[in-house]
């Protein structure tokens, strides 16, 4: 007799894309992150590393337009999809940009301290490395697969693409493969609180955030 399993889907994961067709050229970022790359270049810039701006894009009023967007998506996912409370607000605590040169690679890692987590591309190459998202908790005693499917892989990965608003839980560790092609991939990155209350009044684990 063949058994056929129920599947159940206990837990799940969400990410979440947007593609913001035109936003780069109409607010200008790539030209803004390019110049603000340059206030903040280094002395020195170790080949393999990500160059970055300060984590304060956010509050420079080029970058408020662009701020607006985001805020506005982000409250649609907390109350909409997420379905948490409709008295919080979308913060952005910080916010950089990013160029990955040829050979380049960001480290696996999480961003703490946030409840969202986020990443806008500016452009697009098919040799761009993609975004990778790690499985939590993923077991390294993990059997031989013969096909990899959503319940026996450890990563997924995510092409980038121009204007494309990708929004993840700031606790799903990522990581940037290298870079190899020869243009240079550009990037927005930031972290997102929803301010207000947690927990209802009367239990030890009210607080304001």
């Amino acid at each position: 007799m063949e058994i056929v399993p129920e599947v159940h889907n206990i837990f799940t994961v969400p990410l979440f894309v947007a593609p913001l067709e035109g936003v780069t050229d109409k607010f200008k970022i790539k030209d803004l992150l390019e110049m603000e790359l340059i206030e903040n270049k280094k002395a020195e810039v170790n080949p393999w590393d990500i160059e970055q701006t300060n984590p304060d894009l956010h509050k420079k009023k080029e970058f408020q337009d662009f701020c607006r967007v985001i805020k506005h998506f982000v409250s649609h996912v907390s109350e909409k999809i997420m379905e948490f409370d409709e008295s919080y607000s979308a913060e952005i605590t910080s916010m950089w940009g990013n160029r990955q040169r040829h050979l380049a690679y960001f480290r696996r890692h999480t961003h703490h301290n946030n409840i969202f987590s986020g990443v806008f591309y500016l452009d697009e190459n098919k040799e761009f490395p993609p975004i990778n998202f790690y499985r939590p908790s993923y077991t390294d005693f993990a059997p031989t697969v013969s096909k990899n499917n959503i319940y026996n892989g450890g990563v997924s990965q995510l092409e980038s693409k121009k204007d494309m608003l990708v929004i993840f839980p700031s606790w799903l560790e990522h990581d940037i493969p290298i870079n190899a092609s020869k243009q240079d991939r550009f990037s927005i990155s930031f972290n997102v609180m929803m301010r207000g209350k947690y927990q209802d009044d009367g239990t030890n684990q009210s607080t304001l955030f």
